[in-house]
């Protein structure tokens, strides 16, 4: 019994590292086809118009929105008096964030009180 496990897991152990060599062959070969295309493509606008591609614009981060903080900041401001315009360059965000959350808030502030009635 214990010759036949370790040749079953001896088999296990040879086939594995057959399939591993293999998937790393096939990954090999798709690579160096991405490569060969992609020097293709660098080469491309070159050949047809004689001149340097045009840089890709690198697209911004996007800006962070209401987090928690800004959020609680905000709900002071407002309760304060504050306009939502003021308080939307204040903090930086955009306006109709800020009447995102303030319709949220009044949304679960009725949700709240109808659920203590019930």
């Amino acid at each position: 019994m214990v010759v036949a496990g370790l040749i079953s897991t001896l088999a296990l152990f040879v086939t594995l590292k057959f399939e591993i060599s293999r998937n790393v062959r096939r990954q090999k070969r798709r690579i160096e086809q991405m490569m060969v295309r992609l020097e293709e493509a660098e080469k491309a606008p070159r050949a047809v118009t004689g001149e340097e591609p045009a840089v890709a614009a690198i697209p911004m981060l996007p800006r962070p929105g209401l987090n928690l903080s800004t959020r609680v900041h905000a709900l002071r401001m407002l309760r304060r008096g504050e306009d939502v315009a003021h308080v939307a360059a204040a903090l930086g965000v955009p306006r109709r964030e800020v009447e995102l959350m303030i319709r949220v808030q009044t949304f679960g502030k009725a949700r709240a009180v109808n659920a203590g009635t019930e």
